[in-house]
């Protein structure tokens, strides 16, 4: 069942959306005022939306608009739709979607909006389709005016490309033939320009590509590979506060952006090899102006920079060799609600960088990690909360000044609870006698 449905009429637009509205007790919306451009919202999310024909004619609309296979319509008292026996097509969209082709209704196509070129992108990852040569020159044409395109319009589209499972090859053909990355991505030019250490053997865009590509294999396997797999991708399924975009749309942008502060931070060393301590809190400049420039919400833009932030702390858990419960808490605590998609991400890196290196040996042991701490994660710390045998005003009655120090002897009474020394009140009292000084 399709969730939005396009009805366009010759005259009365904004006239028969009310009708329809009034009908179902629903609102209203004006989307554009000058074509006459209305929605309405019906039970289950479905929405309806009209407007004019684009020109006198319904086949003067239809050819004015984006792709063929968009370029179909159905009159309204059509009995058994389902048959398209009234199938109004002037353009071969039928065709083109039985062969699988994605072409362009008209050589304007793209510059009359060309917010098309990545609607192209994605309806060809959606749908698996051959973009076929003329059509491609036509997005190329009109990748050329895509920062004339509100950042809102662009991230709806780019989201629903990343929301495809298998989206890699259309994302590097972005980059390859389109150079959409080069605008969209700030720092983008100076990540191909820096080179790596000796664990890297591309550069810093080509190694986040790659990533990517590693974190969209890393997903597609995870029900395999992972008893608890199918639970994560529920986790990430799950929409961001207030908005329709999920945790995977974001996530995937994520590992695109992850290592951007790398150019700032790259250091030679006499030994020649380049280090770059403090990448991840240089990047978060560069995820901060990528929001901007897409318009983000407050939740998008808070959950990519927390991602950009700690994409290093799994692999530093894994190198530190303090595998113990009070590490792994404290981990988690860093990771936040993000923890599965960091232990991902995480692992997607490190893949990047093995495959890269054709040193897929090492990549094993690390593989077993994430999946132990994504097992550990689900089972015990995902909804563990303290118990509070004290709170705040029972500590200031021990003695303790009121101020910073009793969240800080909080947060120590929780993780004494994680290795077993608090288990009660009693516990409780006699760890902070011991511990703090009054």
């Amino acid at each position: 069942m399709p969730t939005d449905l396009d009805l366009t009429v010759a005259s009365g637009a904004s006239v028969l959306a009310q009708r329809v509205a009034e009908q179902h007790r629903a609102t209203v919306v004006l989307l554009d005022e000058q074509r006459e451009t209305l929605r309405v919202v019906l039970k289950d999310n479905l929405h309806l939306d009209f407007c004019l024909f684009k020109g006198t004619t319904l086949e003067e609309d239809l050819w004015a608009r984006d792709f063929t296979i968009n370029a179909m319509a159905l009159p309204l008292q059509a009995d058994q739709p389902e048959a398209l026996v009234d199938l109004i097509d002037p353009t071969g969209g039928r065709q083109d979607l039985h062969y699988g082709l994605l072409r362009a209704t008209n050589h304007r196509a793209m510059l009359d909006d060309p917010l098309r070129v990545l609607r192209g992108i994605r309806l060809a990852a959606q749908y698996h389709l051959t973009i076929i040569p003329e059509t491609g020159v036509l997005l190329r044409q009109g990748t050329r005016r895509l920062a004339s395109i509100a950042g809102e319009r662009i991230w709806q589209e780019l989201s629903k490309l990343l929301g495809n499972s298998g989206a890699y090859p259309w994302v590097e053909l972005m980059d390859r033939d389109l150079r959409l990355w080069h605008q969209l991505l700030p720092g983008r030019l100076r990540m191909e320009e820096t080179q790596q250490n000796y664990y890297h053997t591309e550069n810093v865009w080509h190694h986040c590509l790659r990533t990517y590509r590693c974190l969209e294999v890393i997903l597609q396997e995870l029900p395999l590979a992972l008893a608890e797999g199918q639970a994560v991708l529920a986790a990430l399924g799950q929409p961001l506060s207030g908005g329709n975009k999920n945790r995977l749309q974001v996530l995937k942008l994520a590992s695109l952006l992850h290592d951007v502060g790398k150019p700032d931070t790259a250091v030679t060393q006499p030994s020649g090899r380049i280090s770059f301590h403090g990448h991840s809190l240089a990047g978060l400049p560069y995820a901060h102006a990528l929001a901007d420039i897409l318009k983000l919400s407050n939740p998008e833009r808070d959950y990519l920079l927390h991602l950009v932030r700690y994409h290093m702390q799994p692999l530093h858990h894994y190198t530190a060799r303090d595998h113990s419960d009070l590490a792994t808490y404290r981990l988690f605590r860093t990771l936040g609600y993000a923890s599965l998609d960091l232990l991902l991400l995480s692992l997607a890196d490190l893949t990047a960088t093995l495959t890269a290196g054709e040193r897929l040996s090492e990549l094993t042991p690390y593989r077993s990690f994430i999946h132990n701490l994504i097992r550990q994660y689900l089972a015990r710390y995902r909804n563990w909360q303290p118990t509070k045998y004290l709170s705040g005003a029972d500590l200031i009655k021990m003695g303790i000044l009121a101020g910073p120090l009793v969240g800080e002897v909080l947060e120590k009474l929780a993780e004494a609870q994680i290795t077993g020394t608090v288990k009660d009140l009693q516990t409780a009292q006699e760890w902070v006698k011991e511990h703090v000084t009054t």
